[in-house]
Order: structure tokens, then C-alpha cells, then sequence
């Protein structure tokens, strides 16, 4: 399993965030817009492959499931919305939590790609450069 500082760590990295409060937050994003689309069983397996500080946004994934926002391009607006994000972004900031996550647990990794639209592939694609950041 990764450990919560590696996870963090990684996605500040690749994705130039400025610190890793920003990148913690990052993960409960996509590991909380994850989950809402997993059934029970596959958000179990996912909980047992995060660190213990992850799990919280697996819960509230749960919580917050809609059967009707099924699609990859409403995960990265999940994404999008709270970080302020383009599309782009979130897609970078995806692919990196579940590319890392996936690494950690081959296991994980082929379940996942089994529970999901085949439209979600592109997550466990390594990303390219970060997308630049919008300016306020």
C-alpha cells in the first residue's frame, strides 16, 4: 500500500502544486469523484489499497453517489469544480492519484478497469506534462 506522505508527495511533484496541502486536497477530489462511480464492493478494495487519511473521501464518495453521473467527463468536473481547475487539470490530477495508486496495487488496478466504462482507461494512462495553471 502507499503511504499517505508518498501519495502526496507524488502528486505535488508531477503536478507542480505549489505545496502539499494542495495536493492532499487534490487526492480526496479524486479519490471522493472515484468512489462515487465504484459499487460497494469495488470502493472496499479501493479503501483497503489508500492510507487510512484517504479513506474519509472514499466515504463521502459513497455518500454522494449518482448512478446518473456515470461518465468521465463528469468525474472531472467533480474534479474541476471544488479545485478551480480545467478539465485538463482534473484529468492530469486523475490520472496521477490513480496512476500511482495502481502502481502500488496491480490488483486494484484491473478491478477497477473491470468496474468502469471503458471510457475511464484513460485514467490509468501515466499523464504527459502538467497542463498550465490558470492565473487569476
Amino acid at each position: 500500500m502507499i503511504t499517505h506522505e508518498h501519495l502526496v508527495e507524488e502528486v505535488a511533484s508531477r503536478s507542480r502544486l505549489d505545496d502539499t496541502e494542495a495536493a492532499d486536497a487534490a487526492v480526496h477530489l479524486v479519490l471522493a469523484a472515484l468512489s462515487s462511480r465504484l459499487d460497494p464492493p469495488r470502493r472496499e478494495h479501493l479503501r483497503k489499497a489508500v492510507p487510512a487519511h484517504e479513506r474519509p473521501a472514499l466515504r463521502y464518495g459513497a455518500d454522494v453517489a449518482d448512478d446518473s453521473a456515470v461518465s468521465l467527463d463528469d468525474l472531472l468536473a467533480d474534479v474541476a469544480r471544488p479545485a478551480g481547475a480545467t478539465p485538463e487539470q482534473a484529468l492530469f490530477l486523475a490520472q496521477t492519484v490513480v496512476c500511482r495508486i495502481a502502481a502500488e496495487d496491480t490488483d486494484l488496478a484491473a478491478d477497477l478497469r473491470r468496474a468502469l466504462p471503458d471510457e475511464f482507461g484513460t485514467l490509468f494512462e501515466e499523464p504527459d506534462q502538467p497542463p498550465e495553471r490558470r492565473t487569476p
